[in-house]
């Protein structure tokens, strides 16, 4: 950076023979005198949050980051952006709901979201599942729904469990998942018993092959991403994973095919 020794002790409020002693390792800062370094030398975060750890210190990476909303997506902008995705795209909250999905998530889907769909559980990742509509045409139904499941059971709000589900909407979807199709709430209930719980992350993948009865078979590799951190949106974006699939989805876009 060019900074002189001594220069660099000026900005961070420190003596330069303090500062050589750090470096000699004769003595060894403290957690604000060491803030107070890695501040003047502007180290990005990942290596900033290393040096704190490697001395015995919390990360403080997060504390740099303007605390305002303009970094994330509100509910209304990650429903805009989304619509102006080639893919399928759709907004989801932390348990699931799905608030808006694109115009071409709809397509692909055949359902109109502002005339189906309208009671928020319904609108559920897993209620969407289980409806025999959506989950004869989803041929990997048990990888699909096992990583969901994973997500839950692993959920950084606290695990779920189909036995004593801790949050009222989660045990409301349950519900309404339990008294549907049979076949799919014993599948259900194997996948919660052998699905290992997965560590929250803010990015996850999981893969959807998709049999259309006109356009023929479609595969995905799906990536779900934080939108905003704060309220738990996340963006699903289904990509065509397969050249086929492009040209599949592009024929049900166009001409209207579901």
């Amino acid at each position: 950076m060019g900074l002189s020794q001594g220069e660099l002790a000026r900005r961070a409020g420190l003596s330069p023979e303090t500062l050589r002693a750090y470096e000699m390792k004769s003595r060894h800062p403290d957690y604000m005198r060491l803030r107070r370094l890695l501040d003047e030398l502007l180290l990005e975060r990942g290596q900033r949050n290393e040096i704190l750890r490697q001395a015995g210190f919390p990360p403080d990476g997060l504390s740099l980051r303007p605390q305002d909303e303009e970094l994330m997506f509100t509910k209304d902008e990650a429903i805009a952006e989304v619509e102006k995705y080639a893919w399928p795209a759709f907004v989801a909250d932390e348990f699931g709901y799905i608030p808006s999905a694109n115009a071409v998530a709809q397509r692909l889907w055949g359902v109109d979201l502002k005339r189906e769909f309208t009671d928020p559980v319904d609108r559920n990742m897993l209620s969407v599942a289980s409806n025999p509509r959506f989950a004869e045409r989803c041929l990997n139904w048990d990888e699909a729904v096992g990583t969901i499941v994973s997500v839950f059971k692993g959920h950084h709000r606290g695990p779920q469990d189909v036995e004593q589900p801790t949050n009222p909407y989660f045990a409301a979807v349950l519900e309404r998942f339990l008294a549907g199709d049979p076949k799919y709430v014993a599948r259900l209930l194997r996948l919660f018993e052998e699905r290992p719980p997965a560590k929250p992350k803010v990015r996850w993948t999981y893969r959807v092959v998709w049999q259309d009865p006109h356009a023929g078979r479609m595969t995905f590799q799906c990536f779900a991403s934080s939108a905003n951190e704060w309220d738990g949106l996340a963006f699903h974006d289904w990509i065509p994973s397969e050249e086929g699939s492009f040209a599949a989805l592009q024929a049900i876009t166009s001409k209207g095919t579901t």
